[in-house]
């Protein structure tokens, strides 16, 4: 499986490394420095291209690798290497093998013949070539001498191991390449080699290891003197903690590059550091703010270039924010540029590249003007084409193909599209590159419906279903690399997977009556999106021993049923799963769209007095949701609803929908899942239920935390928890630190964890924390804190209750945080609030609730309905404002 992980880094690693061995050799003291200045100097020329999140859309396969050149026929495949012409430096050193009768310089020869038959996608041939350089360098007697081929061959065997999706033996290879290159005391190889690790471990999913080793390595280059060297690995570092999410990390190292670079006066360096910034910068979909800054910064990046190799993709992403901020006059004025210097691009991937890059952009510009017209645009493409075919690089031909069957697509030229989509995916299938082939299954599926929301012909939407159906699942077996990737620099998960999945779900259910295949197959896809979204949230696999939902309310619980609301383009879509029953199904039309109601509903929810206006409201999605299925809730005798809600849906707590006469919470229990999988769910006792308990008073006076007011009630919360007679360990306020929370939480095994503290639930895992009198415990030192209680008690904690915390304004991507929160806490369910609790109507609330948790036949989700139906039969707390925002998120029993 191709990883798309640092293509920037794979040519500057080749640029270093290729001919290391024999030229710098020859070289000492001064003239070696000087080897080396032009050595960087010339790969930051290169690296330009390929740094930008907009190079085509395409980001390649390329990892790092060293390379050794030993003879004039050698170099010359590594200049070929260099511009992007791997076909052609596949028979050069193909012909050097057959030549040399040297077995060191044939492994050297076999591992750099890996390195371009990896780019061409040829995969097992490249494994062939370093199988063999392996074979050949273990019937060598062993010396120090041969070191640096050693470590050359580690570093490409790494590379095509991740590329066959072997993570675990690709960090083995570059933990050895690494240790190698230390050996030889080569610094800079040493740092690029456990860089790879780093990618090694991210798609391992073992981020803390990750962050580890990059924090590792930022003091190791502190050591460093200045050099041009060092400024290329500050930005490689910057680079790397971006795709592993630390963001202000990566500011600061970029930022150290970059006056590095300034320090000694390296245009080509300065250039490519001010792009890296932009890419940092540049957000799909940011603020005008965000995008405005990127735009200075390419702006920056084009001025300091003077090759035409790293101005056009400064431009390339300059055009694309300018078309964006819908700049157009600065857009029509800067394409003809770009279009006249990309002639003077050497031949090559990156130049092929470039091309479609730009016809990308003219076609955005064709949408709000009528020039450049499609002609212009379809000769670029044709002109990448025959480029493409003359160098041999069938991934390349893959991407401009694909690209022409979009434009014939746009043009609505459906023939011609397919054929040209067809020929796009043949191609991508042949070098497995399962990244693009994704693509072009979507770009088929589209075009076999005309680009209609209908599709017009049974034939048309059974192949349609077909297409959609393999993007899918291309992108199920490919999830782990986009979704471990930052979503905001790599991509963005709305625009490049999303649609995918929802589309899908759309052909399933298009007939009126769907088959049983259809309903259970949209619920399938609808359930995996909203895994990737969690994961997205998280950058991290979310695997844990589960039980299907479906095998829990056939068997175990047959009191509960699953409502699945899926948001589409033109309606709402709900699935229904009774106990031992065929899946049911229903659409609405909402006269007014989903997102208005449910941002209205939301407001008004939190306003005291808006009685008319939540109930009005709260009926329209009752209306959606419920009203369809009564009959079929009270024929199977449904105490219980378990929803999986998408989008805007998720931040309204279902428990507040209005009947016309009462509220749901006053005929059901409620709770939310996010998929078709839930951790084993068992019932709690409250004679051998253990509770941890922590409550904070005061927030801490930093700059880290402010905007908190006092909780006067937590601790009369806390305690009306112990009057109920069960057991509680508590830690209150300035002894509730991190570390003694932690040294708590590991001192037994507790059933329920209590945090009567503030925090949120942000947008972004960086965002969402709960506040201890040290300072914020983020979601991330979650999976840390309980990860020895995980490890060493019998059984994972059942409940975490946040009674203090909320989402920070509402959005649904929010949400993710309270399930996140479970994640990595490892624990069974969680109760937390949608908005922002009133500290006094919270101890009542607390009270009831732990009154009933525990009880023979009373489940948490039904002890959680008989305390919020406490405050709505009292006078004063009657308002949804106070009763409706706690949500039960995971195991109900």
């Amino acid at each position: 499986m191709a990883r798309k992980w640092f293509v920037f880094l794979c040519y500057l690693y080749t640029f270093l490394t290729w001919g290391w061995m024999v030229r710098v050799k020859k070289l000492a003291g001064k003239q070696r420095q000087k080897f080396w200045y032009g050595v960087l100097a010339c790969l930051t020329t290169l690296l330009c291209i390929f740094v930008s999140p907009v190079v085509a859309g395409d980001t390649g396969s390329q990892g790092l690798t060293a390379s050794v050149v030993a003879s004039s026929q050698e170099q010359a495949a590594k200049n070929l290497y260099l511009t992007g012409r791997f076909a052609e430096a596949v028979k050069l050193l193909q012909q050097a093998y057959q030549r040399s009768g040297d077995q060191v310089e044939k492994t050297v020869i076999l591992s750099n013949l890996a390195l371009n038959l990896h780019q061409l996608g040829r995969i097992d041939e490249a494994t062939g070539a370093i199988e063999e350089a392996i074979a050949i360098l273990q019937k060598i007697p062993k010396s120090s001498q041969h070191l640096p081929v050693w470590a050359q061959v580690w570093d490409v065997k790494g590379n095509l191991e991740l590329a066959k999706g072997k993570a675990e033996a690709a960090l083995s290879s570059w933990e050895t390449a690494a240790s190698l290159y230390q050996q030889l005391k080569d610094s800079n190889r040493a740092i690029l080699a456990q860089i790879n690790q780093a990618q090694a471990l991210q798609a391992l999913g073992l981020y803390r290891r990750e962050i580890s080793l990059l924090q590792n390595l930022t003091t190791d280059l502190q050591k460093q003197p200045d050099s041009l060297a060092k400024a290329a690995s500050f930005r490689n570092l910057g680079e790397a903690l971006v795709l592993a999410g630390d963001l202000q990390q990566a500011q600061k190292h970029l930022q150290e590059s970059l006056k590095i670079a300034q320090k000694l006066r390296s245009p080509e360096t300065i250039a490519t550091i001010y792009l890296s910034l932009g890419n940092l910068a540049y957000i799909p979909g940011s603020s005008t703010k965000q995008k405005k800054t990127a735009l200075a910064y390419y702006e920056k990046a084009a001025i300091s270039s003077t090759t035409a190799t790293s101005k056009i993709p400064a431009q390339l992403n300059l055009l694309r924010l300018l078309i964006e901020l819908e700049q157009w006059s600065a857009a029509q004025a800067l394409y003809p540029e770009i279009q006249s210097q990309i002639a003077n691009l050497p031949l090559g991937r990156s130049a092929i590249y470039a091309q479609v890059n730009l016809a990308q952009r003219l076609l955005e510009i064709r949408q709000k003007f009528p020039a450049p017209n499609p002609e212009t645009i379809g000769k670029i493409l044709t002109v990448a084409r025959q480029q493409a075919q003359q160098l041999q690089d069938v991934r390349s031909e893959s991407f401009v193909l694909g690209n022409l069957g979009h434009l014939y697509e746009l043009s609505q030229q459906w023939s011609i599209a397919q054929d040209l989509t067809k020929q796009a995916l043949n191609l991508s299938q042949s070098i497995q590159a399962p990244d693009i082939a994704y693509r072009w299954y979507w770009q088929l599926g589209r075009i076999l419906c005309q680009g209609k929301p209908q599709c017009n012909q049974e034939g048309d939407i059974t192949e349609a279903i077909a297409a959609y159906t393999q993007a899918f699942n291309t992108l199920q077996n490919i999830r782990s690399d986009l979704i471990a990737t930052n979503r905001n620099v790599q991509f963005s998960f709305r625009e490049t997977v999303e649609p995918v999945y929802r589309r899908l779900v759309d052909l399933l259910l298009q007939s009126s009556v769907p088959s049983q295949e259809n309903l259970i197959q949209a619920r399938n896809v609808i359930e995996a999106l909203q895994v990737a979204k969690l994961q997205n949230y998280l950058q991290q696999a979310c695997e844990d021993t589960k039980l299907a939902l479906d095998k829990v309310i056939d068997s175990q619980d047959q009191t509960s049923a699953v409502i699945y609301a899926i948001i589409l383009n033109d309606r709402l879509e709900v699935i229904l799963k009774r106990p031992n029953q065929k899946l049911s199904h229903y659409a609405t039309l909402p006269e007014q769209k989903i997102g208005e109601v449910v941002s209205r509903l939301y407001e008004n929810l939190q306003e005291e007095g808006s009685y008319e206006q939540v109930q009005q409201d709260g009926l329209k999605v009752y209306n959606w949701l419920i009203q369809p299925i009564e009959k079929e809730l009270k024929a199977s005798t449904i105490k219980n609803l378990i929803f999986v809600l998408d989008g805007p849906l998720r931040k309204i707590p279902m428990a507040s929908l209005y009947d016309g006469q009462q509220y749901l919470v006053e005929k059901y229990s409620v709770s939310l899942a996010l998929g078709l999988q839930v951790r084993e769910p068992k019932p709690l006792h409250r004679e051998t239920m253990k509770i941890l308990a922590a409550s904070l008073t005061e927030p801490p006076k930093n700059q880290e935390i402010s905007g908190f007011s006092r909780l006067a009630n937590v601790s009369v919360e806390v305690k009306e928890i112990k009057k109920t007679g069960l057991a509680v360990n508590w830690i209150a306020d300035q002894e509730f630190t991190t570390k003694n929370f932690n040294k708590k939480l590991n001192t037994s095994n507790f059933e329920v964890v209590h945090l009567a503290t503030h925090g949120l639930f942000g947008e972004n895992r960086e965002n969402t924390f709960v506040v201890t009198a040290d300072g914020k415990l983020k979601i991330d030192d979650f999976d840390q804190l309980f990860s020895n209680q995980k490890q060493n008690r019998k059984q994972k904690i059942d409940l975490l209750v946040l009674s203090a915390c909320q989402t920070a304004t509402g959005n649904d991507q929010e949400v993710m945080g309270i399930a996140g929160t479970i994640v990595q806490a490892g624990a069974s369910s969680a109760i937390a609030s949608l908005w922002d609790l009133d500290d006094e109507a919270s101890v009542p609330f607390i009270k009831a609730f732990y009154q009933h948790l525990g009880q023979p036949n009373i489940s948490r989700a039904e002890a959680l309905r008989l305390a919020q139906q406490s405050l709505l039969k009292n006078p004063k707390y009657d308002h949804p404002r106070y009763w409706a925002p706690y949500v039960l998120v995971g195991s109900w029993l």
